[in-house]
Parts: structure tokens; sequence; C-alpha cells
């Protein structure tokens, strides 16, 4: 099976959504990752065909992530490999300024929007290289106050986005829970998770690409039903343990279901 490949490149005169229904509002979603999490939801929406013909799940970042590898410009490779939470929300206000003659922002006040980010390094204390003096705690505080202050949705997996992944496929176990980022267990960088979903039988190709043929309907619900269990305080959107609140963006999605897909 091949590799999912990205969407057309969005454009003034190719745009995703060239004609908007008057009753859809669209999920906009702004990536941390620019190749996992973009293929993952591209399959949720190729998986739930009812959503894709009403809504489009299209990263802020879409012109860089949309240009293909050998052709992106310097500035676009720096954007994508040094993407911070803050820079997610602040990307946001610019798209919906330049995007506005497309998709009407000020008419459907129902769209939303939704920043998917991991822990990771993001709770370190580490200064970041920026002169500021701020470490990247500071900054993810910051970006999470501004998602408040907006209205954004926040998806969050503590310790990666591939912990979402796994459960698809199967419970986590002790060893698998203690690569969490707490109070008294600090980032850990690990190809655990990776490893974890190759012996699976669902490897991520160069440590970033999935393979739709790898997810469907069942295993998306198994999923959302093994995140809801994880998430134990549930007022707690930045979960101080292992856990991802993505299945709360999927929960979203699949609102959007008829009402006899919705099972």
């Amino acid at each position: 099976m091949p590799l999912i490949t990205s969407r057309i490149p969005f454009s003034v005169h190719n745009p995703y959504r060239p004609i908007r229904p008057v009753t859809s509002k669209i999920i906009f979603l702004s990536f941390e990752g620019s190749a996992t999490e973009e293929e993952y939801f591209e399959c949720i929406s190729d998986l739930f065909c009812e959503i894709k013909s009403k809504i489009q799940f299209i990263s802020v970042a879409e012109d860089a992530v949309h240009t293909n590898t050998k052709r992106r410009l310097p500035e676009q490779k720096k954007m994508l490999s040094k993407v911070r939470p803050r820079q997610l929300v602040e990307r946001i206000d610019p798209f919906k300024l330049e995007k506005e003659d497309i998709y009407q922002f000020s008419k459907y006040q129902e769209d939303e929007f939704w920043i998917v980010m991991d822990v990771d390094k993001n709770w370190s204390e580490e200064i970041i290289n920026s002169g500021n003096g701020k470490t990247y705690y500071d900054e993810w505080n910051e970006a999470i106050a501004m998602c408040q202050e907006k209205n954004y949705g926040y998806a969050v997996s503590n310790p990666f986005f591939e912990i979402w992944l796994l459960l698809h496929h199967d419970t986590p176990n002790e060893m698998d829970i203690g690569y969490a980022v707490t109070d008294i267990h600090a980032y850990e960088k690990t190809d655990h998770f990776r490893i974890l979903l190759r012996e699976l039988g669902a490897p991520l190709k160069d440590k970033k690409h999935i393979a739709a043929s790898d997810y469907n309907v069942k295993k998306v619900k198994t999923a959302i039903s093994r995140a809801e269990q994880l998430h134990q305080n549930k007022n707690e959107l930045c979960p101080k343990y292992f856990a991802t609140t993505v299945y709360m963006l999927l929960n979203k999605m699949m609102e959007m279901l008829p009402k006899n897909n919705h099972t």
C-alpha cells in the first residue's frame, strides 16, 4: 500500500474547498509535526468520507507542508523543523486574514481551530535559543493561554503523538507509561514507540510516515475508547501523565457524521 500523499498544494486559484456549503463548519488543524500528524488526519478524512465531503483538515502551515521536500525554501525548512507550540497559535491569525476571501471566517463563527502538539521537550526548563531568556515551558504556557483566550482547541499527547497511534493497535503497558513526562520524570528522547509500532505491524516509514492500510474505523474507535480511559482527569487538558487528548478532537470530528453512522 503506498504512503498517503498530500493533497494538491493550496493556492488562491486551487483551494481545497472552492465552494463552501452553507451548513458546514470547518475544523482547521495547526500541527507541530509536518508528516505523521498530517498523514494521520488525511487518513481520517478518507475513512470518514462523510466528513471529507463537508469539511477539510488543513494545516495552517500548508504552504510549506505541501511543497515538495526538494523544493522547499530555506525559511520553509526552518519553520517546519523548529515549530514550537506558541508559533502554532500565532500562525492562525495571519492565516485567517489571508484566506478570509475563500473561507469567510467572519461569516462562519462555528469554525474550529485546533493545535495538535506533544509534551516531549516542550515542558523542559531549558532556555530557548531566541535571546529572550524564556524556557520551552514558558512558551508552552503562553501557547495554552493564547488558545484559551481565543477559544482554540488543543490536543496534547504525553509524551508523543505516537502513543495515539499505538492506541489503535494495542493497550499500553507499564514500560510504555513510564515514558510520560511528569514532575518526577523529565522528557526522554526515545524510539521506543516507533519500535513498538513496527513490532505490532504498523511501522512508521523513515520514522515519520504512516500507511493508510494500518488504520480503519474500528481501530480509530478503539483508540478513542482507550484514550478516554487513560485520561483520568477530564478537566486536565494537558495531562501530566501518560495520556493523549487527541481523542477529544476525533470526537469533535465524528460529531459531524450523520447520526446513523455515529455509532
